[in-house]
């Protein structure tokens, strides 16, 4: 009876489907088989009606929850689960995975266990707590690595779980060894000829050398297997490639893959995390470029994206969350809209703005020039930039913190700086004390004390100085990009940084860079 549901299924004939499926229930009612029972109830399952097809999914329990079987009702609960997951209710997903979890448990079923145990994995990832994801997956992966002849008993599990297993060590900063685990996996798959697998697997070598700052690889992976993808996983790889060429300060091949990225949305409506931050880089682009229309669309991109996620993604760690206003961009929208309506007399707005603007900057232009070129030279002579050691003041009062406590703090935070700990762009104060085996408030209290700064800007100093020294003395930093610059010396973004340099130097680190690069060309 399934396979003749099957076929009505695959061959789109409702009325016979419908027909075989309530035979095959009531010949399980009369025959008082819940087995079977349970099994009609599945086929009427649709996956498009959540409302129906949970009932049919508590129906597959409750005719089961007394059997031997060594399935269910443990299926029920499955069943139950996916639907919840599939509609992004990842609360009532994960409570229906956890009782199927100790069913499976309770029945000794393996291949239940592992499916449970998964879907539980899937969704502490969404919600950021990878650390028990990864546990998750290191337990099913050393399961089926431990069985006897698992690459022809078990070999669909193994590719499954390497490839779930390499992920998770990239997401908790571990790609040295997804490298290890995707690597191995790779050479089983290419062994039998598993061309499929052996892709998939290439994106994740891709994905852990690109974390690894292993760039010409993850350039020749991706570019090698690009051809084979598809959806999300063409997007990611677009992505990449696209932060690759801002790295290598190539503004316009990472524009060129940033809008091969949004293609790929319009034609599969599926977003991911990092595509606000792409539509934000476009709608810049556009704006540089003058292009009103393109800066409509992408703003339209942008809000509908950001609505989704925030609906399918709002526990997600806020790291994928960038640093832009969702509201101040619909006010943008809506002056964009009003301007292209009103095209040509905003034109001579703008034109009698730009003229107004480039005469006060005429005016301004030398008398900065010499005031910058002033500070630079000064930054330059200043071989290495120290850093600043001031001695509280005398006027302030004393803490009321036992001295040793103070002298070992002291000595840490000496350490630290020489370890350059502070380019771990996740520090902070809570996380630095408990690392000190001290309070937050101790901590707080001596660098403010003896720093005479807070704790923030004691970070954004001890970067900023290690930035400029490294600059100075390692001319390969010149060929990146402030984004890539950023990123290696601890900052979120590429403004936070830029930003930072100018309140400790009274300079942009574009004209550092830009004197740095003439004086290195000659």
């Amino acid at each position: 009876m399934g396979k003749l549901s099957d076929d009505a299924l695959y061959n789109g004939d409702l009325e016979r489907l419908s027909i075989y499926r309530t035979y095959y229930l009531d010949k399980a009612k009369t025959e008082n088989n819940n087995l079977e029972m349970a099994r009609a109830y599945q086929y009427f399952i649709t996956w498009e009606d959540l409302e129906t097809d949970l009932k049919y999914c508590d129906s597959v329990i409750e005719v089961t929850k007394a059997s031997d079987h060594e399935a269910y009702p443990t299926n029920g609960y499955l069943l139950k689960a996916n639907q919840y997951y599939y509609s992004s209710d990842f609360e009532k997903a994960i409570g229906n995975y956890i009782i199927a979890s100790e069913w499976a448990d309770a029945k000794g079923y393996k291949p239940l266990q592992i499916e449970a145990s998964m879907g539980i994995a899937a969704i502490k990832n969404i919600w950021g707590l990878h650390e028990e994801a990864l546990e998750i997956y290191k337990t099913n992966y050393s399961d089926v690595t431990s069985t006897p002849n698992y690459m022809v008993d078990r070999y669909d599990d193994y590719i499954l779980f390497a490839n779930n297993l390499a992920l998770a060590y990239i997401r908790n900063h571990k790609p040295d060894s997804a490298l290890v685990v995707s690597n191995r996996a790779m050479s089983q798959a290419r062994s039998i000829n598993d061309t499929l697998s052996y892709y998939d697997l290439g994106k994740v070598q891709a994905t852990a050398n690109y974390y690894l700052k292993k760039y010409p690889q993850t350039q020749d992976s991706l570019l090698k297997f690009l051809s084979h993808y598809s959806g999300l996983t063409l997007s990611d790889s677009y992505y990449m490639l696209g932060k690759i060429a801002d790295y290598q300060n190539d503004h316009s091949l990472k524009m060129d893959y940033f809008k091969r990225i949004d293609s790929v949305h319009q034609a599969i409506q599926d977003p991911f995390p990092e595509l606000k931050g792409v539509y934000n880089e476009l709608y810049q682009d556009a704006g540089n470029k003058g292009d009103k229309d393109r800066q409509l669309y992408y703003i339209d991109q942008l809000i509908a994206v950001d609505s989704t996620l925030d609906m399918n993604y709002t526990t997600v760690n806020n790291k994928v969350r960038l640093e832009y206003d969702i509201p101040r961009f619909k006010k943008e929208k809506q002056l964009l809209t009003t301007e292209l309506k009103n095209k040509r007399q905003q034109l001579q707005i703008l034109a009698i703005v730009s003229f107004i603007i480039l005469a006060i900057l005429l005016v301004y232009i030398n008398h900065r020039h010499r005031k910058f070129k002033k500070r630079l030279q000064q930054l330059l002579d200043n071989d290495p930039v120290e850093t600043t050691e001031p001695k509280p003041k005398k006027e302030k009062p004393a803490l009321d913190i036992s001295e040793h406590i103070i002298n070992t703090v002291l000595e840490q935070l000496k350490q630290f700086e020489a370890d350059k700990a502070y380019l771990d762009k996740d520090i902070t104060l809570n996380s630095l004390a408990k690392a000190f085996n001290t309070n937050s408030s101790y901590l707080s209290s001596i660098i403010n004390h003896y720093k005479q700064m807070n704790f923030s800007s004691y970070l954004k100093d001890q970067r900023i100085i290690n930035a400029i020294n490294s600059i100075k003395k390692d001319h390969q930093y010149l060929k990146y990009s402030i984004n890539g610059l950023a990123d290696e010396f601890g900052f979120i973004t590429a403004d936070s940084f830029s930003k930072a340099f100018r309140e400790k130097t009274g300079i942009k680190p574009s004209y550092f860079l830009g004197k740095l690069r003439e004086e290195n060309s000659t």
